[in-house]
């Protein structure tokens, strides 16, 4: 590789490691916050050297590709394989600009060949960059797994030459892309045919005969799996005997062996209870059951992806469970097994080191972020969404206090001249002592400041933020996180009165601008509250400008962007200083965050059951 690629690894592994606060050592808060706010000062300076090393080698690169060199060109290739490693991921965005350039490149020299790898290539970089979609409300996802599933399909297409081709790496793509046409497609027939089809050629003797060399038996494995990935739409209703027929033998094939071996792996065991459950071959309390057998003899602290699969992903699936069956869930034991696994799947999510499983950690944050099923019970998801902010975004749970500071102030602040500013809110009309009233109103402003970016966990994209800026395509995703957090927070009691403001905090007041479009002012009940937190989000954002610079465009911007009876208030003097020292005077709310991430753990009751939690 270039030494600017190397240089460029080995900053973005550096601020993976120095973005996790949980690596500092924790001697005293005094100690901690001096190397705290060291590493973030070290992050931003590697930030601006990376957009640095992409302006001025990267992007000129790509741009002239056309005239470059084989050595260039492997040097480029051994680059992105290094960025997505399918573990850590570290930068799928400059994986697949290298091989959009490289596949423009292919097409205009005709080399079929590697049109076919780069196709391939560029639609594994895709899968993993939309992977931050899932969950995300369909209307939204699917233009991106469009996009993926057109880059596999016509990778797949060439199926029809692969007698023509002599190249085996290349025949090996065309099948792998045949395959992953169906994990980018909603449609659960489509994904079953486009799967069948694969089983059929991974069977075929005479396409086996063509080319020995390739791995057909660990092709017609991984197809299995895909296939049997569809077992929860077993009892849908909607698939035809010839489908569900598909479906149950490639479950058998994948996950029969592991239900006969002496000690089965809980990822390849549970999705085989789950099959016959979804059959009706066992009922719901043999299969609750077996589900608590499987969490309770995993130790929260089994970080291996079959423990963290255990205590996590189960424990979710669990509270699917008593989601869909409304019987089981009125039962005293089902809702007490949830409450416990709940509480054991958060200590092993706060305890866990991210290491090589950063991507896996990801996926199963997005899991618990869209799936947590929340009941009197259990943890409150307001509780669960306080952990999951400080251990897997910790800069941005500093920021959200800074912004729930900031809301309390400009709240406190209109309250002071108008008292009945957010009467329409429906969350206070029952309120008949004012004193009162005034508390809830701001101490909802604090929550509504806190969790309006909320959808940026859910998305993954504050590492991303904090390694360059961010591509076309990766600043559409990152728009979402309105609509993710809305969703997120519209399923739970607890949350669910934040979401209008995580939905409309960049939506325009006039609505003549902004995202998403799906957020109408006028539809929505909290939209004074709505108004400020859009102005503090634009005011926490520029944080290269001044506070009175940034102040003077939101009041220019009055009746367009932002609303004016908000604006209005902006030229108190005593307001702006306290959003300055909000700003400045950082150590206050790391002291909080420093506390929470010290405070001791109970010890455990039982080395397989015990399902305490942080104090």
């Amino acid at each position: 590789m270039q030494p600017y690629q190397q240089q460029y690894i080995e900053n973005v592994q550096e601020i993976m490691r120095l973005g996790d606060f949980y690596r500092v050592p924790r001697t005293d808060f005094s100690t901690w916050f001096a190397i705290e706010k060291s590493n973030r000062q070290r992050m931003l300076r590697l930030k601006r050297e990376n957009i640095e090393l992409l302006n001025r080698n990267l992007f000129p690169t790509l741009d002239e590709l056309h005239e470059a060199n084989q050595e260039c060109i492997d040097e480029l290739i051994a680059f992105a394989d290094a960025l997505l490693d399918w573990k850590t991921n570290l930068d799928c965005g400059v994986y697949v600009s290298i091989h959009e350039a490289l596949l423009s490149l292919y097409r205009v020299r005709r080399d079929r060949n590697r049109i076919i790898s780069e196709l391939y290539k560029l639609g594994m970089g895709l899968y993993y960059m939309d992977r931050a979609v899932d969950g995300v409300d369909k209307e939204h996802a699917s233009p991106f797994r469009f996009r993926n599933e057109m880059v596999f399909t016509e990778a797949g297409s060439y199926m029809k030459f692969f007698e023509e081709i002599p190249d085996a790496e290349t025949r090996g793509y065309i099948i792998r892309a045949l395959a992953n046409i169906a994990i980018c497609s909603d449609d659960r027939k489509r994904r079953v045919a486009i799967t069948a089809r694969v089983l059929q050629i991974l069977k075929d003797e005479h396409y086996r005969a063509l080319e020995p060399s390739l791995p057909w038996d660990v092709f017609l494995r991984r197809s299995n799996q895909q296939m049997s990935a569809n077992r929860s739409t077993l009892s849908k209703g909607d698939l035809s005997k010839q489908e569900l027929e598909l479906i149950l033998e490639s479950c058998y094939e994948v996950f029969k062996p592991e239900a006969d071996a002496q000690n089965p792996d809980i990822r390849w065991l549970w999705p085989y209870y789950e099959m016959e459950y979804s059959c009706g071959f066992v009922d719901l309390e043999t299969t609750l059951g077996r589900m608590e057998h499987l969490i309770e003899q995993t130790p929260y602290n089994d970080y291996s992806i079959s423990g963290i699969y255990a205590n996590v992903q189960l424990a979710i699936y669990y509270g699917r469970l008593l989601r869909d069956n409304p019987s089981a869930q009125a039962a005293a034991h089902p809702r007490e097994v949830l409450k416990k696994a709940y509480v054991k799947m958060m200590k092993t999510l706060m305890t866990c080191p991210i290491g090589d499983t950063a991507d896996y950690l990801a996926y199963i944050v997005r899991l618990v972020m869209t799936s947590y099923h929340e009941i009197p019970e259990v943890l409150p998801f307001r509780e669960v969404l306080q952990d999951m902010m400080q251990r897997f975004a910790g800069a941005q749970a500093i920021r959200a206090e800074q912004a729930a500071a900031i809301t309390r102030l400009f709240v406190e602040t209109i309250l002071a001249a108008e008292p009945l500013f957010f009467n329409d809110i429906p969350l206070f009309e029952g309120y008949t002592d004012e004193r009162e009233r005034r508390k809830a109103i701001l101490a909802y402003a604090e929550d509504c400041g806190r969790y309006h970016d909320l959808g940026l966990i859910q998305l993954n994209m504050a590492r991303m933020l904090e390694t360059r800026n961010l591509f076309e395509t990766e600043d559409r995703i990152f728009q979402l996180h309105t609509v993710a957090g809305h969703d997120d927070l519209a399923r739970c009691e607890s949350t669910h009165r934040f979401a209008d403001v995580a939905l409309g905090h960049h939506r325009w007041y006039n609505g003549a601008g902004g995202y998403p479009e799906a957020y109408i002012r006028s539809d929505s009940p909290y939209r004074q509250m709505t108004d400020v937190v859009a102005v503090v989000a634009y005011i926490m954002d520029q944080e290269d400008r001044s506070v009175d610079a940034t102040v003077g465009e939101v009041i220019a911007q009055a009746r367009k962007r932002f609303s004016p009876l908000v604006t209005a208030y902006l030229d108190d003097q005593q307001l702006i200083a306290g959003i300055k020292a909000i700003l400045c005077e950082e150590e206050p709310y790391y002291r909080v965050f420093y506390e929470r991430l010290t405070a001791p753990i109970e010890p455990e009751t039982d080395s397989k059951t015990d399902l305490h939690t942080r104090k």
